[in-house]
């Protein structure tokens, strides 16, 4: 995996940690000047694996979400992954009602414990650094692909996101945390 600046959101940047048997620990900055105080700036979505988050810096909001007949109606996509594929994107598949299930924020040292199948996204008070590892585990439920929004995300583009940088960029953003990722 590589050191991407801009990952999903401009001002979101992610750092990879470890890779052991398929499995990744990367550690996730917010910048000052991120966008992610924007209501479902990154879709609502589930993860290919379980997944730890442990925050190290700031407050993460980790609104979670199901699919629920009574929930409002947003749009669903098929999500290609930019990352993994190297040009991305999100394919209409239609409108699906979806049900907000809480919204919880974490702080410094706190954890929460994700699975794949999960759906969420997250949320950082505008202005403010945020600083959260994440730690890949085996998927106990199955994963789709499939990401949910209020927006329009048909003509989605990458433009200014997913910017790979060296070690020495790695080092300015996240040197201090390294300690504090368990081995």
């Amino acid at each position: 995996m590589k050191n991407l600046l801009n990952c999903h959101s401009i001002g979101l940047h992610s750092f990879p940690i470890s890779f052991e048997n398929g499995l990744y620990k990367r550690i996730f900055y917010a910048d000052t000047n991120h966008c992610m105080w924007k209501p479902i700036e990154v879709a609502i979505h589930p993860h290919h694996v379980d997944i730890k988050i442990t925050v190290l810096e700031g407050e993460l909001f980790n609104p979670l979400y199901e699919v629920n007949k009574e929930g409002e109606l947003v749009k669903k996509f098929q999500w290609v992954s930019h990352i993994l594929n190297g040009k991305g994107g999100f394919e209409y598949l239609g409108d699906e009602r979806i049900k907000q299930l809480s919204n919880k924020s974490y702080k410094a040292g706190e954890v929460v414990i994700m699975k794949a199948c999960e759906l969420h996204t997250v949320q950082i008070e505008k202005g403010k650094i945020c600083v959260w590892l994440i730690e890949e585990t085996i998927p106990t439920c199955d994963y789709f692909p499939i990401n949910y929004s209020p927006y329009d995300l048909s003509n989605w583009n990458a433009d200014g996101l997913y910017l790979e940088v060296d070690e020495t960029v790695k080092q300015k953003y996240v040197g201090k945390y390294l300690g504090c990722v368990p081995a």
